[in-house]
């Protein structure tokens, strides 16, 4: 049968689909809208499926802070090319999957999935990023999450790098005032640029420091250094280590000569006040 331009023009602006796949989905529907809407949507689902599995290294980090500060969360929401990223509606979806972690409180990836969204005609997260694929032709794809709730005395900050593909997150025992909300600011910006693993050494995961050290071992013993001081040359490069991976060991970005250690002592004297980091969360896209 003949479709009138302006009936698959209706249905391109209800859809957001291709001339020739609204025209199929009208033709297959009888001229009927409604049930051409339905065609699209289960032939959009089905390439969606395939899609699932392709690689997705683009996207953005979004976030929510309390008032108080007293929670925060980030949220990473991957897609294949950063065109895809820009758009509107990519982002209302990352907008959309932070509220619900915010009001939900989902306890992983999984869970927010089975999520229900309201604004989304109650339907699940999954099929809402299923309908996102089919309509923008790219996977589509909620990495992670990470959500903070500060201790009594603590404050959570947050601080998105501008293009939105790096963020961090922190817990940090410290006053919430100006001076407080200061130095946590800057800490967020020490962790973005400097990329610390943990806090301190003594939180640093096993596995990566028997990593360090084999391939310290191996780079002395391809050098051609002895077997007897092959731990003291470990030793040594894991000082170095540490200095470029524990945070509070790590030199002060925004003032030469300190460490981070020290740039805490020194707030805590000037506001009368403890100031420790107690944790904290980078998430940068693609990792």
């Amino acid at each position: 049968m003949e479709i009138p331009a302006k009936l698959v023009k209706e249905l391109r602006d209800r859809t957001g689909a291709g001339f020739m796949d609204a025209k199929k989905a009208l033709q297959e529907a009888g001229g009927d809208l409604d049930k051409a809407v339905d065609v699209l949507r289960k032939t959009g689902l089905a390439k969606a499926d395939k899609k699932l599995d392709r690689e997705a290294k683009e996207g953005k980090v979004g976030s929510w802070l309390a008032d108080d500060r007293k929670r925060g969360l980030l949220l990473e929401l991957n897609c294949e090319t950063d065109f895809v990223s820009r758009t509107d509606e990519f982002n209302a979806l990352l907008g959309a999957l932070v509220k619900a972690v915010r009001d939900g409180k989902p306890r992983d990836v999984d869970a927010l999935s089975a999520t229900n969204l309201p604004d989304f005609g109650n339907q699940a997260v999954s099929d809402i990023i299923k309908e996102h694929i089919a309509r923008m032709g790219e996977n589509i794809r909620v990495k992670r999450f990470a959500v903070y709730e500060a201790e009594p005395g603590a404050i959570v900050e947050i601080y998105i790098h501008p293009g939105d593909m790096l963020g961090v997150m922190l817990a940090i025992q410290a006053p919430a005032t100006e001076a407080g909300q200061e130095v946590a600011r800057n800490i967020a910006m020490q962790i973005a640029a400097m990329e610390p693993y943990a806090v301190s050494r003594e939180e640093i995961p096993g596995e990566i420091l028997e990593k360090e050290k084999e391939i310290y071992r191996d780079q002395a013993l391809k050098s051609g250094k002895p077997e007897k001081i092959l731990e003291k040359i470990v030793e040594g490069k894991l000082r170095l280590f540490y200095e470029e991976r524990a945070l509070i060991e790590q030199p002060y970005v925004k003032e030469q000569g300190l460490t981070v250690a020290d740039y805490l002592a020194r707030v805590s004297q000037e506001i009368n006040s403890p100031v420790r980091v107690l944790k904290f969360t980078r998430f940068k896209v693609g990792e």
